[in-house]
């Protein structure tokens, strides 16, 4: 399944970036003879559902003509205003918005403005000062709705 993710992966890229957004995650998986391909996107204006329809009516066909995909079923969506983020890409597909870290050993969580990722450290703008985080030391990190 990895080599057909990674193939969705490449077809879905250069035409969501087309379209002008980020192609932040592709998941993939197979149930009674379907397959399911969910699409996350971001731009930074904004991402709303008729944003999620182009797309979709755009990638859907594209998507269809991958070998070994039979019954393609396609959910274009945004990150969300919570997202939870899962790679290290993300750090710097979010730079500029408000960010909650929870690190190992914490008692609280981390509050800060993301400034991106550089060498294996987060940067954050945190009470008018940067502070930077081992990217290791990251147990979870999502996006700050309240900022």
């Amino acid at each position: 399944m990895a080599g057909i993710q990674q193939e969705l992966i490449d077809q879905a890229k250069p035409i969501v970036e087309g379209m002008g957004f980020t192609l932040v995650e592709l998941g993939v998986h197979r149930s009674k003879g379907q397959c399911f391909v969910a699409v996350v996107v971001h731009r930074a204006e904004g991402v709303g559902i008729d944003e999620c329809a182009a797309i979709s009516r755009t990638l859907l066909p594209r998507l269809e003509l991958v070998e070994g995909l039979t019954e393609v079923r396609l959910e274009v969506s945004s990150p969300g205003l919570d997202r939870i983020l899962k790679s290290a890409a993300e750090y710097e597909i979010f730079k500029g918005r408000g960010i909650l870290i929870w690190l190992r050993d914490a008692a609280d969580w981390l509050q800060g403005v993301n400034l991106g990722l550089r060498d294996g450290m987060v940067e954050l703008r945190r009470e008018g000062q940067n502070v930077t985080v081992r990217l290791e030391d990251i147990v979870k990190a999502k996006l700050d709705s309240r900022s």
